[in-house]
C-alpha cells in the first residue's frame, strides 16, 4: 500500500494532546448523541536506542473526543497516555523495562546483579493495558490486557485522568479483555485462566447492583466455575467469550502459550511471543456451562465457589448427573473476537471472525506496518457460523452418528462421531472485517444487523465499515478514501429505541498514508439505518490509530 515516495503515519508514535482542540460539527448530529467518545490507542513504540516490536507492544494513549450535539454541535479532542508502570518505567529508563507481548524488557541499569537474577527468574508483569471496554460493572469503563499467560491487572480509566487503579486479584493468570453483562439479571461475568500448578479455565461473575467504585464492586467477585485445560502446560489464547440467555460459552483454541518453553526460557528472557505455539492439529475446542446448573449445583452443595464444570457438561436435573461430551472444530482456526451467542430451536449459534491461523500477529509486527507491508487476504478475519444442538450434550448416544445434527436454517454442520461432535461451520461473509459493534440492548439474541470495520489488509474494504444483515446477508458500505483507514465504529443508540437499527454510527478516520498534502484526519456521524452522513468535525492534530472504542453518553 506504501511506496518509496509515502510514508505509513499512523504507527508512528505520537504526543500527548493535553490542550483540547475544539472543531465544529459540519452537519447535525441530536443533542441525545452528546458525550464521550473514549478509545485506547497503542502510540508510543520509539526511543533514542530502543524500538518495541509490535503494533500491541506500544504504550497505550487513551484519546477523548467530547460531543456536544444540535444545531452549533462541537467536539473536544484530547489525549494522554496510560500512566501505567510500563510506561512511566520505560519513560525513565528511555527502553522497555517490563516485556510486552513481541518486545523482551531492555533491562534496567540500575539494578545490581542479584537484582537482575532475581527479576529474570521472577519477571514483571506488563500492566500496558490496551483494550478500553464497557460493562455494568459500575459507572467508569475499564481498561484491561489480556496478556496471554500473564497476571490479571484492571484499572479504572475516570473521566478527567489517565491515573490507574490497581483493583482485586483474582489469582488469574490471564482473562478476557471483554466482559460480558447479562442484560436479564444485570450480573456481569468474564472468564480467564489460572495457571499454577496446572493450566485451568475459571470463569468469574460480579454481582449486579453495585454502585460502589470499580475497585469495591471487583472486591466482590467470584470464580463460580473451574475446568482443566486439554494440556496442563499449554495456556490457550483468550481475549474474548460469548454468552447465551443460558450459557457462557469459550473456546479452547490450538494458539497456546507454553508454559514448559516459558520455565525453560526464564533465565536468559523472553517475550509472550516467543512462546506462542500453533498447535492446528488439536483443532478447537467449544466449552461452556449452564448459568442455571449453578444456581442449582448452589442450593444441592450449598457452597458456589466449589462447582466444576467440565465442557460442555450439562447437570441434569433429576439424576444429578453430569454428561461429558467433546465439541470440537472440524478445522482448525484462530480468533480474537466473538460476535454473539444465541439459543434457537434447540440449538447454540456461535458467531465469531475467525482466521486460517496464527500469521495475523506476525503480520502486525511494527517494521512489517510500518514498511506498508500488510496481512494478505486468507489470513484476514471472516465472520463464522458454528451450531450445534443442544440436546447432543444431554444425551449424545441417542443421536445418529455421521449425519448433520442441525436442523435449523444454517449450512454450519454439527456432526456425531463416537463420543464427540464435529464442528464445521457456516461462512457467512467472505468480507474481511473484524471489530464489530452493535445495539447492545439486544445482545445475547437473534442479533439482524452489526456494524463491522474491513480488516487492514489489501481487501476492498480495508477502508470501509460495513452494516451486515445477518437475516437477508445484504451489506451496506461506508467507505474512506483509499490512503485512509477506519477505526472501530461506535453504536449510538436512540434512547427508548425498539428496532437494532435506530441510532447513529461514529466513526474515527485517520490517514493511513503520508501524503504530500496535509489531510486531516476527522470524526464522522452516520445514520445506523442507512449509512447516510449526519455530521463531521476535522481536526488538525494527528489522531493515534484506535484497538478499541466505547460511547459514554452525557
Amino acid at each position: 500500500m506504501a511506496t518509496k515516495d509515502v510514508k505509513v503515519k499512523v504507527f508512528k508514535s505520537f504526543r500527548e494532546t493535553r490542550n483540547p482542540e475544539f472543531a465544529q460539527i459540519i452537519g447535525e448530529i441530536p443533542v441525545w448523541a452528546s458525550g464521550l467518545l473514549l478509545r485506547s490507542c497503542p502510540a508510543k513504540w520509539d526511543y533514542p536506542k530502543f524500538r518495541l516490536n509490535h503494533a500491541v507492544d506500544g504504550y497505550t494513549m487513551i484519546t477523548k473526543f467530547e460531543v456536544v450535539g444540535g444545531k452549533s454541535g462541537s467536539v473536544g479532542f484530547s489525549s494522554k497516555f496510560l500512566q501505567s508502570e510500563a510506561f512511566k518505567k520505560a519513560e525513565v529508563a528511555q527502553k522497555p523495562i517490563i516485556h510486552e507481548f513481541s518486545t523482551r524488557s531492555a533491562g534496567s541499569d540500575s539494578k545490581s546483579a542479584i537484582c537482575k537474577v532475581v527479576s529474570s527468574v521472577l519477571p514483571e508483569v506488563t500492566d500496558n493495558c490496551k483494550y478500553i471496554c464497557n460493562s455494568d460493572l459500575c459507572r467508569n469503563p475499564t481498561i484491561n490486557a489480556d496478556n496471554g499467560f500473564l497476571k490479571l491487572r484492571n484499572h479504572t480509566f475516570p473521566q478527567n485522568s489517565t491515573g490507574q487503579e490497581p483493583v482485586k486479584d483474582l489469582g488469574l493468570h490471564g482473562i478476557s479483555s471483554h466482559p460480558l453483562t447479562d442484560p436479564e439479571s444485570g450480573d456481569t461475568y468474564n472468564v480467564g485462566l489460572h495457571l499454577v500448578p496446572t493450566a485451568k479455565w475459571k470463569v468469574i461473575k460480579f454481582p449486579t447492583g453495585c454502585k460502589s467504585s470499580l475497585k469495591e464492586t471487583l472486591k466482590k467477585g467470584k470464580i463460580i466455575a473451574s475446568h482443566p485445560c486439554r494440556n496442563k502446560t499449554l495456556a490457550p489464547w483468550v481475549h474474548s467469550f460469548g454468552m447465551s440467555k443460558n450459557y457462557v460459552v469459550w473456546i479452547d483454541q490450538p494458539a497456546h502459550f507454553n508454559l514448559t518453553k516459558a520455565f525453560k526460557s526464564v533465565l536468559k528472557g523472553f517475550c509472550p511471543r516467543e512462546v506462542l505455539e500453533w498447535c492446528p492439529e488439536k483443532k478447537n475446542q467449544f466449552c461452556a456451562f449452564n448459568m442455571c446448573t449453578v444456581y442449582h449445583q448452589l442450593n444441592i452443595y450449598g457452597k458456589i465457589s466449589s462447582a466444576r464444570f467440565e465442557l460442555w457438561d450439562f447437570l441434569n436435573k433429576k439424576t444429578l448427573k453430569v454428561v461429558k461430551t467433546e465439541i470440537i472444530s472440524k478445522d482448525a482456526f484462530f480468533f480474537t473476537h466473538f460476535l454473539n451467542c444465541y439459543e434457537e430451536a434447540g440449538h447454540m449459534v456461535v458467531d465469531l471472525f475467525g482466521m486460517l491461523n496464527i500469521q495475523y500477529c506476525d503480520g502486525q509486527a511494527l517494521a512489517r506496518l510500518r514498511s506498508g507491508k500488510v496481512m494478505q487476504d486468507k489470513d484476514c478475519p471472516r465472520l463464522l457460523r458454528f451450531v450445534a444442538p443442544i440436546g447432543a450434550f444431554e444425551d449424545v448416544r441417542k443421536f445418529p452418528e455421521n449425519r448433520n445434527l442441525v436442523k435449523m436454517n444454517s449450512t454450519g454442520k454439527a456432526v456425531r462421531i463416537g463420543e464427540k461432535v464435529i464442528l464445521e461451520p457456516e461462512i457467512m461473509s467472505e468480507i474481511k472485517m473484524d471489530l464489530a459493534v452493535w445495539n447492545k440492548k439486544f445482545y445475547g439474541e437473534n442479533l439482524r444487523f452489526i456494524y463491522a470495520t474491513g480488516a487492514l489488509c489489501p481487501s476492498v474494504h480495508h477502508h470501509k465499515v460495513v452494516k451486515f444483515d445477518l437475516k437477508t446477508r445484504k451489506v451496506i458500505t461506508w467507505e474512506a478514501e483509499l490512503h485512509q483507514t477506519v477505526g472501530e465504529a461506535c453504536f449510538i443508540p436512540r434512547p427508548n429505541c425498539n428496532e437494532q437499527d435506530d441510532g447513529l454510527i461514529v466513526l474515527v478516520v485517520i490517514n493511513y498514508l503520508e501524503l504530500a498534502e496535509k489531510q486531516r484526519d476527522f470524526v464522522v456521524w452516520l445514520n445506523a439505518k442507512d449509512f447516510k452522513e449526519v455530521g463531521r468535525a476535522y481536526f488538525d492534530v494527528e489522531i493515534p490509530i484506535g484497538l478499541h472504542s466505547i460511547f459514554l453518553a452525557k
